[in-house]
């Protein structure tokens, strides 16, 4: 039997059907080696449904706001003490993504398929060779992922590419339960997706570890969509509680605006804080002032609003203690 390519998608507007459209495209040159499935958040046109083997449309895409369970990425400047904040974005997708995943795996093993690979619809796939080496290697392995290393942040599985054995796919990712997807969302200290899904595959099997960028050696491309690309401020540009010294911080990180940020930030109405121009590709930190005497936050990116942050009471004071830190301690800092 052929290997599957589930391809999960959420594509609202002409730019991203286009990005699925073209990935389809591409992938159905090779449908002598691999079926071809879609599993969408949004309705698929008919062009693209007949290139492909497999179509699920599911309309519910709930999406997370509850301060708990919004992503928390981190970033670790200096590679000292990590910050993890949830102002990056004020949603969490990974219901949805998960809820795609788990009904295209578990069609995938009700239909007696025994080898799938996941890619989400922002690739571009110009070499199909990754595929077909990834299908030797689950002769041996349960899973292949994808590992991704930058200087400052800890290694993480990339979201965008995985491959599996069907029959050994954890239950979690074969009967969907919402309930235990929101409840591992709400504890856990990384809030991140990724690292979720990668303790769960390495838990229930043997996983084989490849680097991020053995993916784009083909002139393979994935992760093409910023996730941000509704927003036009740069993601990484937050303030933070400090574990350590009690201050409030402020960080920015400027990987995308080619043209330099600058931030002002004014606090309890009566005190401004101009924060340097940040270029393309550098980040700063800066600390402004003892956190405990913060009453209100107002974040000014380049001329305009980015954030509005009331502290006034205890309970908003500690909330904010849990979104955006960071940790007392070097490493992971899980515990601290």
């Amino acid at each position: 039997m052929k290997d599957l390519i589930l391809i999960t998608a959420y594509c609202p507007d002409d730019y991203r059907e286009n990005k699925l459209r073209n990935l389809v495209n591409s992938l159905s040159l090779h449908s002598q080696l691999f079926d071809l499935m879609v599993v969408s958040h949004t309705p698929i046109p008919l062009d693209i449904q007949k290139k492909v083997d497999l179509i699920i449309y599911d309309k519910k895409n709930e999406i997370l706001t509850d301060w708990d369970m919004l992503n928390q990425p981190w970033f670790n400047p200096g590679n000292d003490r990590r910050i993890q904040s949830s102002y990056l974005s004020k949603i969490n997708t990974h219901l949805a993504i998960w809820r795609m995943m788990v009904l295209g795996f578990s069609t995938a093993k009700n239909l007696g398929y025994n080898k799938l690979h996941h890619i989400e619809y922002d690739s571009e796939i110009n070499n199909i060779n990754e595929f077909i080496e990834n299908s030797n290697h689950l002769s041996n392995y349960t899973s292949v992922i994808y590992v991704d290393k930058q200087p400052t942040v800890d290694p993480i599985l990339l979201g965008s590419f995985q491959s599996y054995q069907v029959n050994s796919l954890p239950s979690k990712l074969i009967n969907l339960d919402e309930e235990w997807i929101k409840n591992l969302i709400k504890t856990s200290p990384s809030k991140s997706p990724e690292l979720m899904l990668q303790r769960l595959l390495e838990e229930k099997g043997r996983v084989l570890y490849k680097d991020r960028n053995d993916l784009e050696k083909g002139e393979n491309k994935f992760g093409i969509v910023d996730g941000q690309m509704e927003n036009n401020f740069i993601p990484w540009a937050v303030p933070f509680y400090d574990k350590l010294t009690n201050e409030l911080g402020f960080v920015v990180w400027n990987t995308q605006n080619e043209n330099g940020v600058k931030h002002q930030i004014i606090i309890n109405d009566n005190q401004m804080y101009d924060i340097p121009f940040t270029p393309h590709n550098h980040w700063r930190m800066e600390f402004l002032c003892n956190f405990d005497s913060v009453e209100n936050l107002l974040i000014i990116e380049n001329n305009k609003i980015r954030e509005n942050i009331n502290l006034k009471t205890q309970e908003e004071k500690n909330i904010f203690k849990r979104m955006s830190f960071r940790h007392k301690t070097s490493g992971e800092g899980d515990n601290d």
